[in-house]
């Protein structure tokens, strides 16, 4: 196979540039114009190519034969398979790749940082200088020859990442197939989105907003900016006798307000018992509150855009992030944000993503993979048990809670049960359990369920006496973090095995503690630059969220394998859920074959009962 880096300049300006819009819509856009493109092969001189240029070298090419190295795939190849489309056998994305080895270390993995972490050299700024001037205009002010060198030197950095950190060979094989079928989601879009769903969903946004702004006027609120400013806020809860909730900023050490919607004494705002203060706090959620807004009006403007000679319509790449959290799963990007879709609101968002005339959205979703692998882990034989002998733990659990027996019949008590064996495994406390059943119970049940104290407690001390094994595993966690942190000795739990500052996953990757350290108050290690806590209870999530992603990412690979002769590709992953667009009369094939491979053991945990859910609808809302 041919290992090609490549590196795009593009004619960019104040207004019209990547840092305003996504990539879709730069390339999409009328304005777009290739200026040059360097083009790097191993053991050989590099070379750039202007664009009347670059089709005539891509025919020489055979897609099969073919990878293509570059430094944020998500923007390069993108060019490549919109306006040129090609699309090579293989796509490395350096990007990704640092993502997942130097993450822990580094801020950011820009090809400048990436380049000076590994000493190969600085990074040029000559594209600075080129803003707003196309390729003529390049020329003729005698520019061509340092922009040249520019994009020149941009390509050989990424060479060099690539030799750093991939072909030495610590970077595993199944990862570099897995980000290959990460980019396929945004190169190759299988989604339709509905305009007429999203316009709808917009203008109940905005409309749920302005009635949130109206509820509050008589409290002296006269508009938006007097529920978004701080200080205008504090004083509209003054006004109400209420004393403002303070705290001391983490980075700047200053007091200042508590009025974020992690903070705990603003939250507990929403159950005062003057009902004004709680529409004031209703208000100021719902307005500051603006991700919902800004995705639905992005999803909008990508619907309306024109694809040229490709000939589709109101398509939606899925731009994922490889590694793009510590456990090595993927995030969002474009700021969409695509592995959050909420579920409210009559899965709007989720029913605006549909699949064309002929073809069915197809999702097979692992079932609670990380309880069952907590189970697992932590030799939780019961729960094991009950999981492998498709029993309902959730039930199970309720009934030992409350003491009589408790079936699926009765809604909130197994809700209960659910929401202790998917969540507190991890070393949740009673206080957390409570918020997260308060502000949960709702959606999924149709009635709030507000927990006393007691009964938090209650439930959680159930749990860790029912199912004794997982706080022992976090003891035992617990100690043997000093290895992370440089210590003597060997340890491993499952497939895991504990090394400095690193654990080692079967996948080949490690889960990253640089800078670990006790600092009196427990440990804390350094993640992109961030301090993160790390204790026994956060140790076991790290790891089961490791192991579950490589479950999910191995299982795409092989349905890959098998379902690519049949033009049938991944749509969307969601955590652990993959989601396929399917010809009408694949899909029970497809249905059987994804949910094979979604319950296949992996070879470290022949064990492991695992169990999947798998349901189709002409829109992604459907199969939910």
């Amino acid at each position: 196979m041919d290992l090609i880096t490549l590196d795009f300049e593009t004619y960019y300006d104040k207004d019209y540039s990547l840092k305003k819009m996504t990539p879709v819509e730069y390339v999409l856009d009328p304005r777009f114009e290739v200026i040059m493109l360097a083009v790097k092969y191993p053991g050989r001189d590099p070379f750039v190519l202007e664009e009347h240029q670059i089709q005539a070298w891509l025919d020489t090419l055979d897609p099969n034969k073919t990878c293509f190295i570059t430094h944020n795939a998500l923007f390069d190849m993108c060019i490549m398979a919109w306006k040129y489309r090609f699309i090579p056998r293989l796509m490395v994305d350096t990007f990704g790749v640092a993502r997942a080895m130097l993450g822990h270390i580094l801020r950011t993995v820009s090809l400048k940082a990436v380049a000076i972490h590994l000493n190969l050299g600085f990074k040029g700024d000559y594209v600075g200088k080129v803003i707003g001037m196309r390729a003529a205009d390049i020329k003729a002010a005698g520019m061509w020859a340092g922009y040249t060198t520019y994009n020149i030197g941009d390509a050989v950095l990424c060479e060099g990442i690539y030799d750093a950190l991939v072909r030495s060979g610590d970077f595993p094989m199944s990862e570099v197939v897995f980000m290959d079928t990460v980019l396929r989601m945004a190169l190759q879009p299988r989604f339709v989105l509905d305009q007429t769903a999203l316009a709808a969903h917009l203008m109940n946004i905005q409309t749920e907003k302005q009635n949130l702004i109206a509820s509050v006027t008589t409290m002296g609120a006269s508009g938006k900016s007097d529920l978004m400013s701080n200080d205008k806020f504090a004083s509209l809860l003054e006004g109400l006798g209420v004393e403002p909730p303070m705290k001391v900023s983490p980075t700047t050490g200053r007091t200042t307000f508590a009025f974020a919607k992690t903070d705990t004494d603003f939250l507990e705002l929403q159950d005062h018992p003057d009902p004004r203060v709680q529409a004031l706090v209703a208000a100021r959620l719902g307005v500051k509150s603006t991700i919902e807004e800004s995705r639905t009006e992005r999803l909008l403007a990508i619907s309306r855009l024109h694809w040229g000679h490709l000939g589709y319509a109101a398509l939606m790449p899925i731009p994922l992030r490889f590694s793009g959290a510590h456990t090595h799963r993927l995030s969002g990007d474009w700021k969409l944000n695509m592995q959050n879709l909420p579920v409210r609101k009559g899965n709007l968002i989720r029913s605006a993503l549909t699949a064309p005339p002929g073809w069915k959205v197809v999702a097979i979703d692992s079932s609670q993979i990380e309880a069952r692998l907590v189970a697992w882990l932590c030799g939780a034989r019961d729960l094991l048990e009950q999981f492998a002998n498709k029993l309902d733990p959730y039930s199970i659990f309720a009934s030992f809670v409350f003491g009589r027996t408790i079936t699926k019949a009765d809604k909130s008590e197994r809700f209960l049960g659910k929401t202790s064996i998917l969540g507190m495994g991890f070393g949740v406390g009673w206080k957390k359990f409570q918020n997260t059943v308060k502000v949960s119970s709702l959606e999924q049940t149709g009635t709030q369920i507000i927990l006393t104290d007691e009964e938090a407690n209650r439930f959680v001390n159930t749990y860790r006496n029912v199912n004794h094994q997982v706080p022992t595993t976090w003891r035992i966690l617990n100690e043997n973090i000093r290895i992370l942190a440089g210590g003597h000795g060997n340890f491993s739990i499952g497939p895991c095995s504990f090394h400095a500052s690193r654990i080692r996953l079967p996948s080949g990757l490690d889960l990253k503690y640089h800078d670990l350290q006790n600092t009196g108050d427990g440990w804390v290690f350094s993640y992109g630059g961030k301090p993160r806590r790390l204790y026994g209870g956060a140790l076991l999530e790290n790891i089961i969220q490791a192991l579950a992603r490589i479950i999910i990412s191995d299982a795409s690979t092989r349905i890959r394998a098998r379902l690519s002769v049949l033009g049938i590709h991944l749509a969307l992953q969601v955590h652990d859920e993959l989601v396929y667009i399917v010809p009408d009369e694949f899909v029970p094939a497809v249905q059987t074959l994804l949910t094979e491979e979604m319950d296949r053991r992996p070879a470290w945990a022949p064990d492991l009962p695992l169990a999947s859910e798998c349901s189709y609808g002409q829109t992604y809302g459907d199969c939910k």
